[in-house]
Protein backbone atom coordinates (compact mmCIF):
# COMPACT_ATOMS: atom_id res chain seq x y z
CA UNK A 1 0.00 0.00 0.00
CA UNK A 2 1.81 2.89 -1.21
CA UNK A 3 1.84 5.99 0.92
CA UNK A 4 3.61 9.34 1.44
CA UNK A 5 4.01 11.46 4.86
CA UNK A 6 3.88 15.66 4.62
CA UNK A 7 5.58 18.54 5.69
CA UNK A 8 2.71 18.54 8.70
CA UNK A 9 3.42 15.30 9.64
CA UNK A 10 7.08 15.38 9.61
CA UNK A 11 6.37 18.36 11.84
CA UNK A 12 4.31 16.39 14.30
CA UNK A 13 4.88 12.58 14.37
CA UNK A 14 2.90 11.82 16.99
CA UNK A 15 -0.01 13.33 14.85
CA UNK A 16 1.14 10.50 11.96
CA UNK A 17 1.26 8.00 14.26
CA UNK A 18 -2.55 8.40 15.40
CA UNK A 19 -3.21 8.10 11.92
CA UNK A 20 -1.18 5.05 11.59
CA UNK A 21 -2.92 3.24 13.96
CA UNK A 22 -6.67 3.90 12.86
CA UNK A 23 -6.88 0.83 10.54
CA UNK A 24 -5.86 -1.42 13.72
CA UNK A 25 -8.98 0.20 16.14
CA UNK A 26 -11.70 -1.15 13.60
CA UNK A 27 -14.13 -2.70 16.01
CA UNK A 28 -12.93 -0.22 19.04
CA UNK A 29 -15.55 2.30 18.85
CA UNK A 30 -14.47 4.28 21.84
CA UNK A 31 -11.00 3.86 20.95
CA UNK A 32 -11.34 5.02 17.38
CA UNK A 33 -13.58 8.07 18.72
CA UNK A 34 -11.14 9.28 20.99
CA UNK A 35 -8.10 8.72 18.29
CA UNK A 36 -10.28 11.04 15.90
CA UNK A 37 -10.23 13.90 18.70
CA UNK A 38 -7.07 14.27 19.35
CA UNK A 39 -6.42 14.00 15.53
CA UNK A 40 -8.17 16.67 15.35
CA UNK A 41 -6.83 18.77 17.73
CA UNK A 42 -3.74 17.91 16.02
CA UNK A 43 -5.11 19.57 12.19
CA UNK A 44 -6.11 22.52 14.45
CA UNK A 45 -2.73 23.19 15.88
CA UNK A 46 -1.19 22.96 12.62
CA UNK A 47 -4.39 25.53 11.29
CA UNK A 48 -3.84 27.68 14.47
CA UNK A 49 0.16 28.19 13.43
CA UNK A 50 -1.17 29.71 10.28
CA UNK A 51 -3.60 32.11 11.68
CA UNK A 52 -0.88 34.35 13.46
CA UNK A 53 -2.37 38.20 13.22
CA UNK A 54 -5.58 36.89 12.25
CA UNK A 55 -6.97 36.48 15.33
CA UNK A 56 -9.75 39.17 14.88
CA UNK A 57 -11.28 37.19 11.76
CA UNK A 58 -14.66 35.26 12.36
CA UNK A 59 -13.48 31.35 11.69
CA UNK A 60 -16.26 28.94 10.50
CA UNK A 61 -15.75 25.48 11.01
CA UNK A 62 -17.34 23.39 8.63
CA UNK A 63 -17.92 19.53 9.10
CA UNK A 64 -20.47 16.44 8.50
CA UNK A 65 -22.75 15.27 11.52
CA UNK A 66 -20.67 12.34 11.57
CA UNK A 67 -16.92 13.91 12.39
CA UNK A 68 -18.93 16.83 14.52
CA UNK A 69 -18.40 15.12 17.88
CA UNK A 70 -14.61 13.77 16.88
CA UNK A 71 -12.12 15.18 14.57
CA UNK A 72 -14.44 18.99 14.25
CA UNK A 73 -14.10 18.77 17.98
CA UNK A 74 -10.34 18.03 18.52
CA UNK A 75 -9.68 20.75 16.39
CA UNK A 76 -12.52 23.42 18.00
CA UNK A 77 -11.08 22.32 20.96
CA UNK A 78 -6.89 23.28 19.45
CA UNK A 79 -9.04 26.62 18.39
CA UNK A 80 -9.83 27.51 22.32
CA UNK A 81 -6.59 26.34 23.36
CA UNK A 82 -5.12 29.22 20.84
CA UNK A 83 -7.53 31.58 22.40
CA UNK A 84 -9.91 31.75 19.43
CA UNK A 85 -12.98 30.54 21.05
CA UNK A 86 -15.05 33.54 20.52
CA UNK A 87 -14.02 34.21 16.91
CA UNK A 88 -15.33 30.21 16.25
CA UNK A 89 -18.34 29.18 14.58
CA UNK A 90 -20.18 26.27 13.30
CA UNK A 91 -21.73 24.89 10.21
CA UNK A 92 -22.79 20.98 10.60
CA UNK A 93 -23.98 19.53 7.26
CA UNK A 94 -25.79 16.18 7.29
CA UNK A 95 -25.17 14.54 3.62
CA UNK A 96 -26.62 11.60 1.67
CA UNK A 97 -24.22 9.76 -0.34
CA UNK A 98 -25.51 8.69 -3.88
CA UNK A 99 -24.14 6.56 -6.67
CA UNK A 100 -25.37 6.09 -9.93
CA UNK A 101 -22.74 4.08 -12.16
CA UNK A 102 -19.96 6.52 -12.65
CA UNK A 103 -21.76 9.66 -11.08
CA UNK A 104 -21.73 10.00 -6.75
CA UNK A 105 -24.00 13.11 -5.40
CA UNK A 106 -23.59 14.22 -1.66
CA UNK A 107 -26.81 16.14 -1.47
CA UNK A 108 -26.96 18.08 2.11
CA UNK A 109 -29.97 17.30 3.73
CA UNK A 110 -29.73 19.12 6.74
CA UNK A 111 -28.01 21.93 8.64
CA UNK A 112 -26.98 23.57 11.63
CA UNK A 113 -25.16 26.53 11.06
CA UNK A 114 -24.02 29.96 13.24
CA UNK A 115 -23.85 33.70 12.26
CA UNK A 116 -20.41 34.82 10.94
CA UNK A 117 -19.48 37.90 8.95
CA UNK A 118 -19.55 36.88 5.64
CA UNK A 119 -16.31 39.06 4.45
CA UNK A 120 -13.15 38.15 5.06
CA UNK A 121 -14.40 34.68 7.18
CA UNK A 122 -11.25 31.98 7.62
CA UNK A 123 -12.84 28.89 6.80
CA UNK A 124 -11.90 25.36 7.46
CA UNK A 125 -13.50 22.72 5.85
CA UNK A 126 -12.74 19.20 8.20
CA UNK A 127 -13.38 15.78 6.69
CA UNK A 128 -12.47 12.27 8.37
CA UNK A 129 -10.85 11.24 4.86
CA UNK A 130 -10.71 13.07 1.46
CA UNK A 131 -10.95 10.67 -1.51
CA UNK A 132 -13.13 12.05 -4.69
CA UNK A 133 -13.74 15.48 -2.65
CA UNK A 134 -17.87 15.12 -3.40
CA UNK A 135 -18.92 15.90 0.09
CA UNK A 136 -16.52 18.39 0.41
CA UNK A 137 -16.62 19.99 -2.57
CA UNK A 138 -20.89 20.10 -2.13
CA UNK A 139 -20.52 21.19 1.42
CA UNK A 140 -17.83 23.68 0.55
CA UNK A 141 -20.48 25.14 -2.28
CA UNK A 142 -23.01 25.52 0.26
CA UNK A 143 -20.66 26.98 3.08
CA UNK A 144 -19.04 29.54 0.37
CA UNK A 145 -22.39 30.67 -1.48
CA UNK A 146 -22.85 34.29 0.58
CA UNK A 147 -19.67 34.73 1.98
CA UNK A 148 -16.21 35.90 0.43
CA UNK A 149 -13.38 34.35 2.44
CA UNK A 150 -9.74 35.49 3.56
CA UNK A 151 -8.61 32.14 3.17
CA UNK A 152 -9.91 28.28 3.50
CA UNK A 153 -8.23 25.37 5.16
CA UNK A 154 -9.11 21.88 4.02
CA UNK A 155 -7.99 19.46 6.86
CA UNK A 156 -8.12 15.76 6.94
CA UNK A 157 -5.81 13.06 8.27
CA UNK A 158 -5.67 11.38 5.05
CA UNK A 159 -6.07 12.60 1.77
CA UNK A 160 -5.98 9.99 -1.56
CA UNK A 161 -3.86 11.60 -4.09
CA UNK A 162 -5.07 13.72 -6.69
CA UNK A 163 -7.86 14.67 -4.56
CA UNK A 164 -6.39 18.16 -4.32
CA UNK A 165 -6.39 19.40 -7.81
CA UNK A 166 -9.73 17.50 -8.30
CA UNK A 167 -11.31 19.82 -5.67
CA UNK A 168 -9.41 22.93 -6.72
CA UNK A 169 -10.94 22.27 -10.21
CA UNK A 170 -14.56 22.67 -9.38
CA UNK A 171 -14.17 25.92 -8.22
CA UNK A 172 -12.67 29.19 -9.97
CA UNK A 173 -9.62 31.10 -9.46
CA UNK A 174 -10.81 33.35 -7.38
CA UNK A 175 -11.78 31.06 -4.85
CA UNK A 176 -9.03 27.63 -5.21
CA UNK A 177 -6.62 30.16 -4.47
CA UNK A 178 -7.06 30.64 -0.82
CA UNK A 179 -7.07 27.18 -0.37
CA UNK A 180 -4.43 25.50 2.21
CA UNK A 181 -4.27 21.78 2.40
CA UNK A 182 -3.67 20.92 5.92
CA UNK A 183 -3.05 16.87 6.43
CA UNK A 184 -0.69 14.37 7.67
CA UNK A 185 -0.45 11.22 5.03
CA UNK A 186 -1.05 11.10 1.39
CA UNK A 187 -2.08 7.32 0.00
CA UNK A 188 -2.60 6.02 -3.64
CA UNK A 189 -4.78 3.03 -3.16
CA UNK A 190 -8.49 2.04 -3.15
CA UNK A 191 -10.17 -1.05 -2.53
CA UNK A 192 -13.41 -2.16 -4.56
CA UNK A 193 -15.77 -0.47 -2.11
CA UNK A 194 -13.86 2.71 -3.05
CA UNK A 195 -12.22 2.81 0.48
CA UNK A 196 -8.82 3.96 0.68
CA UNK A 197 -5.80 2.08 1.47
CA UNK A 198 -4.89 1.94 4.67
CA UNK A 199 -6.40 5.22 4.56
CA UNK A 200 -8.38 5.57 7.76
CA UNK A 201 -9.32 1.92 8.20
CA UNK A 202 -12.84 1.56 6.31
CA UNK A 203 -16.15 3.25 6.07
CA UNK A 204 -15.81 6.46 9.16
CA UNK A 205 -20.19 5.53 9.76
CA UNK A 206 -19.52 1.97 11.12
CA UNK A 207 -15.87 3.01 13.00
CA UNK A 208 -17.59 5.54 14.90
CA UNK A 209 -20.42 3.57 16.20
CA UNK A 210 -22.91 5.84 14.12
CA UNK A 211 -24.60 3.10 11.91
CA UNK A 212 -24.26 3.05 7.93
CA UNK A 213 -24.56 5.81 5.73
CA UNK A 214 -28.17 6.24 5.99
CA UNK A 215 -28.15 5.42 9.79
CA UNK A 216 -25.89 8.25 10.50
CA UNK A 217 -27.97 10.90 9.49
CA UNK A 218 -30.15 10.18 12.31
CA UNK A 219 -27.54 11.28 14.67
CA UNK A 220 -27.14 14.17 16.71
CA UNK A 221 -23.96 15.77 17.51
CA UNK A 222 -23.69 16.69 20.91
CA UNK A 223 -20.84 19.23 19.38
CA UNK A 224 -24.38 21.11 17.89
CA UNK A 225 -26.38 20.23 20.84
CA UNK A 226 -23.90 22.27 23.17
CA UNK A 227 -23.44 25.09 20.61
CA UNK A 228 -26.86 25.50 19.94
CA UNK A 229 -27.74 25.76 23.89
CA UNK A 230 -24.81 28.60 24.41
CA UNK A 231 -25.73 30.39 21.36
CA UNK A 232 -29.72 30.60 22.50
CA UNK A 233 -28.50 31.39 26.04
CA UNK A 234 -26.19 33.87 25.07
CA UNK A 235 -29.31 35.60 22.79
CA UNK A 236 -32.22 35.43 25.44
Amino acid sequence: MKSTTTEFARRDPAALKLVEELPSLKGNVMGYREHMRDIGKHLGTAITQKLAGKASRDICVVCTVEDADFLARGLIDALADAGLSSHVRLTCLWNEKIRFESISASPIVKEYSEDYDHNGTIFIIVKSIISGACVVKTNLTRALSEAKPAEVFVASPVMLTGAEEKLKREFPASINEKFKFVHFATHFEKDESENVLPGIGGSVYELLGLGDKIGKNSYMPDLVKERRRAFYHAHA
